[in-house]
């Protein structure tokens, strides 16, 4: 079992030619509404992996809420841990360029509702893995990952977007999993000169996952033995959501009994298979896309 405690948003994305620079108006095209949330996107994306999923969030008390879960339930995503709140569902304002790059504003909405309370609700066994991010209160994150490793599951904390987290919250997170601006982030945060996988991992003791974007992949195991994956190359048009991918998959394969390089591997195939199609949600291949992948390759 794949528990998720996360965000729930609505996300209206935008093409434009080119990102927009400071004090910059530009015109744009095609907004699209379609359900997102780092939380939902992982959720969705563990469950198209393969794995049962239950989510823990929140959504408001708005016209957007029921789209905004409409594709966790058309999945078979657990959502008896999601409750409403008076007040606006989270949504996150994407713009993507010509050449798939994006920025993302994200507005809290119910998912700041979510509570210390919520986290310590959740039943799960040692068996299952956690899959957290941080579009959520840091607290509500810190006691879900505690609470997670009192019962003797497996944490996969997603440090995204980041936000400094107390020392002593690494104990209770076994994977660490960051893109190379939430690394370097974190290397500050932590003090040190580098942040290789090895220095992060030295200094935190967990397993410390970083994805490079088209380039692949770099971790350290729980052996610390580093491997890295290349990236897979794909014709790609919005990279929004690939991130999110990955860590769903990340966590289905982990919790299958797979190594982290082996989980790894799936996983990078994965995100890059939702490099290809517009949207968050609507982009996460199955596992059959993937499988199908690794044989056409």
């Amino acid at each position: 079992m794949i528990h998720v405690l996360g965000s729930i948003n609505i996300d209206y994305a935008v093409n434009v030619k080119i990102l927009p620079g400071p004090g910059e108006t530009i015109g744009g095209q095609n907004l699209v509404l379609t359900p997102g949330g780092k939380g939902a996107n992982q959720a969705l994306a563990a469950r198209r992996a393969g794995a049962d999923v239950q989510m823990t969030g929140a959504v408001g008390t708005d016209s957007v809420a029921d789209k905004a879960l409409s594709l966790l339930t058309a999945g078979g995503v657990g959502l008896s841990g999601v409750k409403i709140l008076p007040g606006p569902t989270g949504c996150a304002f994407v713009f993507v360029d010509e050449h798939s790059e994006n920025q993302i504003v994200i507005i809290a909405g119910a998912n700041g509702g979510v509570s210390a309370e919520d986290a310590r609700a959740i039943s799960i066994n040692p068996a299952d893995v956690l899959l957290l991010q941080l579009e959520c209160p840091v607290d509500t994150v810190v006691a879900a990952a505690h609470h997670a490793k009192q019962q003797g599951a497996r944490v996969v904390a997603n440090l995204a977007p980041y936000q400094p987290l107390e020392a002593g919250v690494f104990k209770d997170i076994d994977y660490l999993l960051v893109n190379e601006t939430e690394a370097d982030s974190l290397r500050r945060e932590l003090g040190l000169a580098s942040g290789t996988v090895e220095s992060l991992a030295h200094k935190t003791g967990c397993s410390v996952v970083k994805t490079l974007g088209a380039s692949g992949i770099e971790a350290i195991d729980e052996q610390s033995r580093v491997f890295t994956l290349p990236g897979i190359k794909v014709d790609a048009i919005d990279t929004v959501g690939a991130g999110d991918t990955f860590a769903g998959y990340l966590g289905t394969m982990l919790s299958q009994g797979n190594s982290l390089q082996n989980a790894c591997k799936v996983a990078n195939a994965a995100a890059a298979l939702a490099c290809t199609k517009p949207g968050a949600q609507t982009a996460i291949p199955t596992m059959q896309d993937v499988i199908d992948l690794a044989n056409n390759s």
